[in-house]
């Protein structure tokens, strides 16, 4: 027994080294122009079978985390994967050898077995370690024939990095085989020395420290504190089909006249292009990482504190009405609301989510609502559905803007339809875009009829009015439709709006970078209270209050889709930008105001490119490392969705 352990734990070192060096110098050639992503940061199949067994043993014990960085762009710097590699695959290497020791034997290895024989029973169970990892990651076509499935393996193996680590697998054994065979007595005299040289290396390692924010600034001293706050959420609007960012179109009346008495962000971004993080970025004030609902798997975790929960702390009297599936209080958005209005707006079928037009029921429950008395100052929070697809508006908004169409193009079932695609009749698509105006002018009218019951309750003088959205729709500006596939500034730039009654602000326009994180701690520090615990956005209360304004800089998007291997993460500076695709392993770049479409990326090592990637990688750093802390330590809030709401959710184009 003593003698089959001692040679499958050679065999198994001198395998894992082998693998280390091969796949850290394939890893550094394909991500040389990259950032190379933590192993935790999404599902990957790229590293050997070692590698897996040791984060998978990690979840359950105590062991270091290694592999938790990104790394920069370049060749040389990735290959800094190698030492930790060669720990992690020594480590693993004894406890698979123990392992298989007692069984060893059946296999032939043993006293006088040739030292190859020993690579081949490691190598076997490294091979079974990648394929039962891969086949619990793999997900088949939903109609399955002989021809898809074989298609689907293979973009898997290919796209997935499975295919490369079982390549590497192969000639590693190879090489330990050869080199076994050629000086079996020194070659394991080495690899017991580097053993026990990474034992006590890797014994002595610890995890990687995450960056600590440092402590919000006092909250000045507010001319408006005590105000009233409504923030509305227009869901699915770009900000370039309104009068304000310069559309031809009359769209945007009312909102056009609160941009013209407050103050416009003229470079405002989403955090996403799709609503329910979205969503959640704009009451946290956090990025994706930040508050943890990257996916619609998951809730709000209890640890993240919301604006809501500031607005009531401050003894405001909090409310909302939505009228979404994605914000539904299930995944969290209820907290801190005394009222969490997910109900009044109600879809029964799937075709009602697509066609009803619901700005005058949401409009409705906020009279009914504002009617009530009160003694306090009050927090509303408005979801409007309405613009997002089906494009269906009904009269007069459908043929407001396009009343000569004689074509059969109605914009209902705008997602599935498969007419409506890329390619497409121009005035077909003319007209789409004209029914979709329809629906911004149907909420605009009702924004105005909001503020004329604001107006009737005496109330609209000490009301402060934010207008943002969650993400736009693209119209094959990149040869996609609707949302929740790209971070192209079709779906990324939105409105941003700030209307302070009575108040003139220091700058009508606002040119620098902002987020949706950042309209949270401005409303409240506009109210005279404390952003919330965590919050990552940036303060602008100051274009009223006086207060110094944030300093311009980067503002972060991110879209996570593991499941269609769609994971990027974008970064504007300075109209300068980069969309970093992970899973696809591209990077481009542009240049916003030469190319505001994006249709010519730059060079990924360029002069313009490579310091935004490198603010990309310290930022990515030090929030992964916190989200990945508190999975670890608080695990995943889930959520339970009933049939009926994912079928739902699959007919909004959500779902695969």
């Amino acid at each position: 027994m003593k003698k089959r352990f001692l040679d499958l734990a050679v065999a198994g070192v001198v395998l894992g080294v082998m693998q280390a060096l091969l796949e850290s110098g394939l890893l550094a050639w394909l991500n040389r122009d990259l950032l190379l992503a933590p192993y935790r940061f999404f599902p990957t199949h790229a590293y050997d079978a070692f590698a897996k067994l040791w984060f998978l043993l990690a979840d359950a014990l105590p062991l270091p985390m290694l592999l938790v960085d990104f790394v920069g762009q370049g060749f040389a710097p990735k290959l800094a994967l190698a030492p930790e590699l060669v720990a992690i695959n020594i480590a693993m290497a004894m406890l698979v050898a123990a392992v298989l020791a007692p069984v060893a034997g059946w296999f032939g290895v043993g006293p006088g077995a040739r030292p190859a024989r020993a690579v081949v029973v490691v190598a076997t169970a490294c091979l079974a370690v990648h394929l039962v990892v891969w086949a619990a990651g793999f997900q088949p076509p939903e109609s399955i024939t002989a021809a898809k499935l074989l298609r689907a393996v293979a973009r898997d193996l290919l796209q997935g990095g499975a295919g490369a680590a079982l390549a590497v697998l192969a000639l590693a054994s190879l090489a330990a085989a050869a080199l076994l065979a050629w000086r079996p007595a020194a070659v394991a005299t080495v690899a017991t020395g580097l053993t026990m040289s990474v034992i006590a290396a890797v014994g002595g390692a610890g995890e990687a420290t995450a960056r600590v924010d440092s402590p919000p600034p006092a909250i000045a001293p507010s001319p408006v504190a005590g105000y009233n706050v409504v923030l509305i959420s227009i869901d699915s609007l770009r900000a370039d089909h309104l009068g304000a960012y310069g559309y031809e179109r009359d769209t945007s009346p009312s909102i056009d006249a609160l941009a013209e008495g407050g103050v416009l962000f003229r470079h405002s971004a989403s955090t996403t292009s799709w609503t329910l993080p979205a969503h959640m970025s704009l009451l946290t004030g956090r990025s994706l990482l930040g508050h943890g609902v990257v996916s619609d798997d998951r809730s709000l975790p209890k640890s993240v504190a919301t604006v809501a929960e500031g607005f009531q702390k401050g003894g405001y009297e909090t409310h909302a009405i939505v009228s979404a599936p994605y914000l539904h209080s299930r995944y969290g958005f209820a907290r801190g609301f005394d009222d969490y209005d997910d109900k009044t707006i109600f879809f029964e079928t799937n075709e009602d989510s697509y066609r009803s037009v619901t700005a005058p029921q949401l409009v409705a429950a906020a009279d009914s609502y504002l009617g009530r008395p009160r003694d306090k100052p009050f927090f509303l929070f408005l979801h409007f559905w309405d613009v997002h697809y089906d494009y269906a508006p009904g009269p007069p908004y459908d043929a407001m803007f396009d009343p000569g169409y004689t074509g059969t193009v109605d914009g209902n079932n705008f997602y599935f339809d498969p007419a409506i695609r890329d390619g497409m009749d121009r005035r077909d698509l003319e007209h789409l875009i004209a029914l979709y105006d329809g629906e911004i002018r149907l909420v605009d009218d009702h924004i105005a009829k909001l503020r004329n019951q604001l107006e009737r309750l005496g109330v609209a003088d000490r009301t402060i009015i934010a207008v943002v959205s969650d993400h736009g729709d693209e119209f094959f500006e990149h040869g996609n439709k609707g949302h929740h596939r790209t971070l192209y500034e079709e779906v990324l730039h939105t409105p941003f709006v700030l209307h302070v009654p009575g108040r003139r602000p220091s700058a009508g326009v606002v040119n620098e970078e902002a987020s949706l994180i950042d309209v949270g701690p401005t409303l409240l520090s506009l109210a005279g209270l404390a952003r919330p615990d965590g919050a990552e956005g940036r303060d602008f209360s100051g274009l009223y209050t006086g207060a110094p304004l944030p300093d311009g800089g980067p503002v972060v998007a991110e879209l996570y889709r593991t499941g269609t291997r769609n994971v990027q993460v974008a970064q504007i500076d300075a109209r300068r930008k980069i969309i970093h695709h992970f899973q696809r392993r591209s990077l481009e770049a542009y240049d916003l105001g030469a190319d505001a479409g994006e249709q010519h990326s730059l060079a990924p090592r360029g002069p313009m490119a490579e310091p935004l990637v490198a603010g990309l990688r310290d930022w990515l750093d030090a929030r992964w490392h916190r989200f990945d802390k508190r999975v670890r330590s608080e695990g995943i809030e889930p959520v339970i969705i009933d049939a009926k709401a994912l079928e739902q959710l699959r007919s909004l184009g959500y779902l695969n």
